[in-house]
């Protein structure tokens, strides 16, 4: 009886060694939109925003861009991040509507990541290490960054928009196989915006430490109201790429944004 035990675990063995790796899922976007939930950004923030991305995946416009690629699906996944990082939504593959409610809903039931500062590096460096081993091969990959302020911690300077270890995170996602690092930055009263008096602008910070790849965009968005057509417009884009122009300036209900010419993406890992 040990005798024939042993061989079936052989057996099986044997067909497991033999056994082809397993595929990586073609899709034409993995994405993964990275919230702020730091002790700056309220309950009432954060469920609006929350209820934007909700209705985003809801919208026509939203699943007839994902239908419409070449692949027609995208890989996505909703993170929170403050100090520590915690997968609100883990990786979601969508291709029609049915899937983009499912998503919704799960967005809709997301609980919330509570803790410290505003820890972009840190997701970032995570973000790499998901995005290679998700199960999914994006013809494009992008960290979509939702925050309203700058990276704390890590030797950066609150007043400053140059941050070296955001900076360094965001070279290595692209480095690593990432093609783009894209944000949508939220006033934080006098502090962080696009009024002349913020101690940081959010554009000049984006720009010098935050985004960057092959057709990397950020925009602002000045209230919770103006978010919801701003993370609609911005999934659009980011599913549906456009030519880059130089700069790029949108403009529409408080909504501003620029667009930045990056590097081509490195081969994925």
């Amino acid at each position: 009886m040990m005798k024939k035990l042993l061989s079936s675990c052989s057996l099986a063995m044997a067909i497991m060694l033999s056994a082809p790796a397993a595929q990586a899922i073609p899709v034409d976007l993995e994405l993964i939109l990275a919230t702020d939930t730091s002790g700056s950004v309220d309950a009432t923030d954060f469920a609006l925003r929350r209820s934007g991305v909700e209705a985003a995946f809801r919208s026509a416009a939203v699943i007839s861009a994902i239908e419409g690629g070449a692949i027609g699906s995208i890989a996505v996944a909703l993170w929170d991040f403050g100090t520590g990082v915690g997968v609100a939504v883990d990786w979601f593959r969508i291709s029609n509507a049915t899937e983009a409610n499912a998503f919704a809903d799960a967005v809709a039931a997301a609980g919330r990541l509570d803790g410290g500062g505003d820890g972009q590096a840190n997701m970032l460096r995570q973000a790499l290490i998901a995005v290679n081993g998700n199960g999914f091969e994006g013809t494009r990959t992008v960290v979509d960054i939702n925050s309203e302020g700058v990276q704390s911690g890590e030797g950066c300077v609150f007043s400053s928009p140059d941050c070296a270890a955001v900076r360094d995170a965001r070279n290595a996602f692209l480095a690593g196989g990432g093609t783009a690092v894209n944000a949508i930055w939220m006033n934080d009263r006098d502090f962080f915006g696009l009024d002349a008096s913020d101690a940081v602008n959010a554009f000049e910070y984006g720009t010098t430490s935050v985004i960057g790849g092959t057709g990397a965009f950020q925009v602002f968005a000045e209230t919770n109201a103006d978010f919801v057509s701003a993370i609609q417009n911005k999934l659009i884009r980011e599913i549906t790429p456009v030519p880059e122009p130089a700069t790029l300036l949108l403009a529409s209900l408080g909504l501003m944004g620029v667009a930045f010419a990056g590097r081509r993406r490195s081969a994925k890992a």
